[in-house]
Protein backbone atom coordinates (compact mmCIF):
# COMPACT_ATOMS: atom_id res chain seq x y z
CA UNK A 1 0.00 0.00 0.00
CA UNK A 2 1.36 3.40 -0.95
CA UNK A 3 0.33 6.74 0.48
CA UNK A 4 -1.01 9.46 -1.80
CA UNK A 5 1.76 12.07 -1.74
CA UNK A 6 0.08 14.57 -4.10
CA UNK A 7 -1.98 16.07 -1.26
CA UNK A 8 -3.27 15.60 2.31
CA UNK A 9 -6.85 15.63 3.52
CA UNK A 10 -7.30 16.40 7.22
CA UNK A 11 -8.91 13.55 9.13
CA UNK A 12 -8.52 11.07 6.27
CA UNK A 13 -5.94 8.61 5.02
CA UNK A 14 -5.53 8.58 1.23
CA UNK A 15 -3.69 5.58 -0.24
CA UNK A 16 -3.21 3.31 -3.24
CA UNK A 17 -3.98 -0.32 -2.38
CA UNK A 18 -1.01 -2.56 -3.23
CA UNK A 19 -1.25 -4.86 -6.25
CA UNK A 20 -4.50 -3.21 -7.16
CA UNK A 21 -6.37 -3.20 -10.45
CA UNK A 22 -7.66 -0.85 -13.10
CA UNK A 23 -9.36 1.58 -13.38
CA UNK A 24 -6.94 4.06 -11.83
CA UNK A 25 -8.04 4.96 -8.33
CA UNK A 26 -7.02 5.57 -4.75
CA UNK A 27 -8.91 4.97 -1.53
CA UNK A 28 -9.90 7.39 1.21
CA UNK A 29 -10.42 6.18 4.77
CA UNK A 30 -12.20 8.38 7.29
CA UNK A 31 -11.85 6.37 10.50
CA UNK A 32 -15.21 5.21 11.84
CA UNK A 33 -17.10 6.62 8.86
CA UNK A 34 -16.23 5.17 5.44
CA UNK A 35 -13.75 3.91 2.87
CA UNK A 36 -14.38 5.16 -0.67
CA UNK A 37 -12.65 4.58 -3.99
CA UNK A 38 -11.87 7.73 -5.97
CA UNK A 39 -11.51 7.11 -9.72
CA UNK A 40 -9.31 10.06 -10.58
CA UNK A 41 -9.06 9.63 -14.36
CA UNK A 42 -12.86 9.45 -14.61
CA UNK A 43 -13.29 12.61 -12.54
CA UNK A 44 -13.85 15.72 -14.65
CA UNK A 45 -15.63 19.05 -14.62
CA UNK A 46 -18.59 17.73 -16.62
CA UNK A 47 -19.30 14.62 -14.53
CA UNK A 48 -17.82 15.64 -11.19
CA UNK A 49 -16.08 13.37 -8.70
CA UNK A 50 -16.27 9.70 -9.70
CA UNK A 51 -16.38 7.53 -6.57
CA UNK A 52 -17.99 4.52 -4.91
CA UNK A 53 -18.21 3.12 -1.41
CA UNK A 54 -15.87 0.28 -0.53
CA UNK A 55 -17.11 0.15 3.08
CA UNK A 56 -19.64 2.17 5.03
CA UNK A 57 -18.46 2.24 8.64
CA UNK A 58 -21.20 4.25 10.30
CA UNK A 59 -20.81 7.55 8.51
CA UNK A 60 -21.40 8.97 5.09
CA UNK A 61 -19.14 10.51 2.46
CA UNK A 62 -20.21 14.11 3.03
CA UNK A 63 -20.82 16.66 0.31
CA UNK A 64 -18.07 18.79 1.87
CA UNK A 65 -15.54 15.92 1.60
CA UNK A 66 -16.65 15.28 -1.99
CA UNK A 67 -16.13 18.93 -2.95
CA UNK A 68 -12.67 19.09 -1.35
CA UNK A 69 -11.59 15.83 -3.02
CA UNK A 70 -12.93 16.98 -6.39
CA UNK A 71 -10.81 20.14 -6.20
CA UNK A 72 -7.72 18.16 -5.08
CA UNK A 73 -8.12 15.55 -7.83
CA UNK A 74 -8.59 18.18 -10.52
CA UNK A 75 -5.48 20.09 -9.36
CA UNK A 76 -3.26 17.01 -8.97
CA UNK A 77 -4.50 14.53 -11.60
CA UNK A 78 -1.15 14.21 -13.42
CA UNK A 79 0.73 13.63 -10.19
CA UNK A 80 -1.86 11.06 -9.07
CA UNK A 81 -1.39 9.17 -12.34
CA UNK A 82 2.40 9.25 -11.96
CA UNK A 83 2.16 8.01 -8.36
CA UNK A 84 -0.30 5.26 -9.33
CA UNK A 85 2.05 4.05 -12.06
CA UNK A 86 5.00 4.04 -9.65
CA UNK A 87 3.28 2.57 -6.59
CA UNK A 88 0.60 0.25 -7.97
CA UNK A 89 1.81 -0.99 -11.35
CA UNK A 90 5.50 -0.18 -11.67
CA UNK A 91 5.96 -2.82 -14.40
CA UNK A 92 3.26 -1.29 -16.60
CA UNK A 93 3.59 2.37 -17.56
CA UNK A 94 0.54 4.06 -19.13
Amino acid sequence: MGEVDAFRLDGCKCYYPSSDHYPHHFEVLRRGAYVVKIFFLRTNRKRGLNWEYKFELGGEFSKADQEVLFDLVMRHKRRLLREWNEKVCPDRRW
